[in-house]
This record gives C-alpha cells, structure tokens and sequence, in this order.
C-alpha cells in the first residue's frame, strides 16, 4: 500500500504559523518563516512587516520665509546750531522731509504731515538701541494719528523701523451675510510672540472687523492693499501695513510672499523602516516539492517566487519590502520586489500591516508501502 501526502502552508503577519505539516523522510517538520533579509538580524525571524514609505526629500527641509515689508521708517539727524533736529520719513512709499517744531519736543512737520515721537530710551554707559512710539499724520492718504512702535535698527544709528510681524489676514464668509476673519501675527527675535485672533464683521459689506481686543480693516491707498490695525490698549491705533491678496479671490492677505519650500538632502533622508525580508522553508533540504509559493496582500500578490537551499532549509532568492498602495514620491530601490500593501484602510491603525500572507504547495511524496 502506498500513502500519498499534500502540504499546503499558510503564514500571516503577526504570530507565524503554518497551518498544516507534514513530516519527510528527515523527519523534519516544515515550516514557512519570514526572514530579516539584511542587517545584524540576517535570518532570523520576524513578527511583523515594516512598511516602506519611500522619500524624495523634495521640500521637506526648513522652509525660508520672505521678511516683511518694513512700512514705517525714519532718519534722526544730529541737532543744528539751534538745537532743532530734521527727520526723513518713510510711511507706505512715501518719502517726507520734517522738523522739529521746537528744540525737544519731538515732534517734527512741514505743515502738512507731522510725525510726533515718544521720548527714547535714555542713553546709557554702553551703546544700544533704542524704541519709541511714532505717531503719523498723512492728511492725503487719509491717515490720522497711526500709531506704532519702532526699534532702532543698530546700536546708536538714529535709524528707525516699525516692529515687524509677519500678518496672515484670511476673511471667510457666514450664512447671514457677516465674514468672519482671522489674523495670525509672528514676531520673532527676544520679543518674540504669535497670536491668532478671530474676527466678526461689524456690518455686511463694511470690511471692518473686531473682537474685544483689536479692530481691523481692510483699506486701499493708491491702488495698494492695506491693514488698519487697532488695539484697545493703545500699543498700535490705526496703525497700517501693507498686504496683498495671495491670490484672486482668495480671501487670504499677507505682508510676505508664502513660505518656499526646501529640500532635505540625502544625507539627512528619514528612510522608516525599510526592513527587506525573505521566505525560509524549514525542513526541506530540497527544492524539489515546491511547486508554487505566494506572497498575498489585500490588494497584490506576488507568486514568481524560487528558492535556493541554505543547510537544511531552503531561502527565497528574492528580497521583499512592503510599500503603501498609492502614488510614492520616489520609485522603490531596485534589487527588491516591493509588494503593495493597504495603509488607508480604517482597520490599519499601525504602522504594522497584518494582511500579508504567504500560501504554499507542495507535490505529492510517495512513501513505501509498509
């Protein structure tokens, strides 16, 4: 009598198994195992199956920002004979030569505009810059008292600049006709500060928005788009700066062109988890039963698979990596079969895939009869 013995082997991520064995002339149990391909681990079983998200680098490095636009600036001269000082100012475009109404008073005009400043930080025993709080007048462009602070721009220049922030404007819309908008402010340097603020529009159609701290509109002077920015507590009142629609009918305004994007070089490349594996064969020393080995995903399959014997097992002569099923930023690394796995799929919590699996035939072994 002869007996006649089928093996088909089954393993999935997570705890191998093998669903049903049997034994050889060696006496050997077969098993399906999968492999580390490469690395300190070479050979050794693994539990489970990194996914390899392949990376370009291609703007993933630290984006540059464009500075903004200083709108407000000054000059200081030296006091004259007389004791008065003359003062170049810069307000949205616009260049304006003043002085000093009376030796110390700080405020200086040329009887149309006026800047008025507060008194600077006293000099000390050592060099350093200075603030104050310029006030301006612009009768023309219908701008009356705008307030803003200024720093000096290096020790002892007598050259003075608006604070600057870099300001996101963004106007949206609601259902009864009133916009809602948001401003996002950045300050960096030791000051450093951000703030986010939420707006309602006072009326429909004003372009005047407000919260219980600062007031803001949109206004345009000589063809150019404008912020009016008022704070209760009297820091900035009707200070203005310069915006500009970061595209038509975008709603979004910005004192600075959007961020560019970087690139990462591949020296500082994040490669997660890229752990090639193969398939292990226990206790077959020969290839000759294998009739067919598959490697299944929920959404690929790969069958062309062959084997080589290592000692008394044999090993799969192909290296496997699992990539994401979808568009890659950068084709897989050759000498590898990459294999499509689900990484969008509500259930897939982790990292870690669980829907590989691996199915094996064998051919009939003929055994004496006893």
């Amino acid at each position: 009598m002869k007996s006649v013995f089928y093996v088909l082997g089954i393993i999935s991520l997570g705890v191998v198994s093998v669903s049903c064995t049997t034994k050889y002339p060696s006496s050997q149990e077969v098993a399906l195992e999968y492999v580390h391909a490469e690395g300190e681990d070479i050979g050794k079983p693994m539990d489970q199956l990194p996914v390899f998200t392949p990376q370009s680098g291609i703007g993933q490095g630290e984006p540059i920002y464009a500075c903004p636009i200083v709108d407000l600036s000054f000059t200081l001269s030296p006091t004259n004979a007389a004791g008065i000082r003359s003062v170049f100012l810069r307000y949205l475009g616009g260049l304006y030569a003043l002085v000093e109404t009376v030796p110390g008073s700080l405020v200086f005009t040329d009887n149309v505009v006026s800047l008025t400043l507060s008194e600077p930080i006293p000099d000390e025993d050592f060099p350093r810059q200075k603030w104050t709080t310029a006030s301006v007048t612009i009768p023309a462009l219908g701008i009356t008292h705008a307030v803003c602070p200024c720093i000096e721009t290096s020790d002892d220049s007598s050259v003075f600049r608006n604070n600057l922030f870099w300001l996101v404007f963004t106007v949206g819309t609601q259902s009864n006709g009133l916009r809602t908008a948001t401003l996002k402010m950045l300050k960096t340097g030791i000051s450093a500060m951000s703030q986010r603020e939420l707006f309602m529009e006072t009326a429909i159609g004003t372009g005047i928005f407000t919260n219980d701290r600062l007031s803001v509109k949109l206004i345009s002077i000589a063809g150019a788009s404008r912020l009016s920015l008022t704070t209760t507590n009297g820091v900035y009142s009707n200070a203005i700066f310069s915006v500009w629609e970061t595209a038509p009918q975008s709603g979004e305004y910005r004192n600075y062109h959007s961020p560019i994007s970087t690139d990462l070089s591949e020296g500082y490349l994040k490669v997660p988890s890229f752990v090639p594996w193969q398939l292990k064969i226990r206790g077959l020393p020969d290839t000759f039963p294998v009739t067919q080995v598959t490697i299944s995903t929920s959404v690929d399959s790969f069958s062309q698979i062959t084997f080589s014997v290592v000692g008394d097992s044999l090993l799969s002569d192909q290296k496997f990596i699992l990539i994401p099923d979808g568009p890659l930023e950068v084709p897989p690394p050759q000498g590898y079969v990459a294999i499509r796995t689900d990484t969008r799929s509500g259930k897939w919590s982790e990292e870690e895939q669980k829907d590989v699996s691996v199915q094996m035939t064998l051919q009939p072994l003929k055994k004496k009869s006893e």
